[in-house]
């Protein structure tokens, strides 16, 4: 610290003031730590961590622009203050991202964020052409996908029991085994049909939905 105040004041004060407002971010107690970073400011005003701790305090309340001009102050204070220069990139990349998305959703063009996270039909197809309900996972249609899975691998069981009865001459398989087995084959065979193509299907109406959901600002606007 360079200031008078912050020189006058107790070094053991100051730390006192920086453990009171860790704890209130800590414990989301906002106004109590945005009255305590008012305090610091008062008694350090060029003090770099006076000014990074009000940074966080306007982060915790959402004010991101405010948050990104304090840290920015934080930096200029103290060029080796990495933390500061951290969290001023970090806010000024939520600041893009932000005007980014409202700028898309404004313009109406909503392909744009389907790059980023939109599901392919062919890779769902793939994933469930390895096992059944790999695909549906990769859609995100969890409980169908495991649902799958564990009913595939039900139906390899007894097919599996029956390839291997065929390929052992001195074994003859029973009546049952050969029903389980058909019918485990069988089974099987479609639901690694039916699977690939509900994976393919599930994967177009995933590309086809929009990705988010328009600020409440805009929605009262489009009504």
């Amino acid at each position: 610290m360079n200031s008078d105040n912050a020189q006058q004041m107790p070094e053991m004060d100051l730390e006192h003031l920086y453990e009171k407002l860790h704890a209130a971010l800590h414990y989301q107690r906002v106004e109590e730590a945005e009255k305590t970073a008012h305090e610091l400011l008062e008694v350090a005003p060029r003090g770099t961590t006076s000014w990074e701790l009000w940074g966080d305090v306007l982060l915790a309340q959402g004010k991101l622009e405010e948050a990104a001009d304090a840290f920015k102050k934080a930096v200029e204070l103290e060029p080796a203050n990495a933390d500061a220069e951290r969290k001023y990139a970090s806010v000024q990349l939520d600041l893009q991202r932000i005007k980014w998305q409202r700028e898309t959703l404004e313009s109406g063009d909503l392909s744009r964020f389907r790059g980023v996270a939109g599901k392919e039909p062919a890779t769902a197809a793939a994933r469930s052409a390895l096992f059944p309900g790999l695909g549906q996972v990769y859609n995100g249609e969890y409980e169908k996908g495991l649902v799958m899975f564990f009913v595939g691998m039900a139906l390899l069981i007894p097919a599996v029991q029956l390839v291997v009865a065929w390929l052992s001459p001195e074994q003859s398989p029973s009546g049952l085994v050969t029903f389980l087995g058909y019918f485990g084959l069988f089974g099987g065979i479609a639901l690694y049909v039916f699977g690939v193509y509900d994976a393919y299907r599930g994967g177009q109406e995933e590309k086809g939905q929009p990705l988010i959901s328009p600020p409440t600002e805009l929605q009262d606007k489009e009504e």
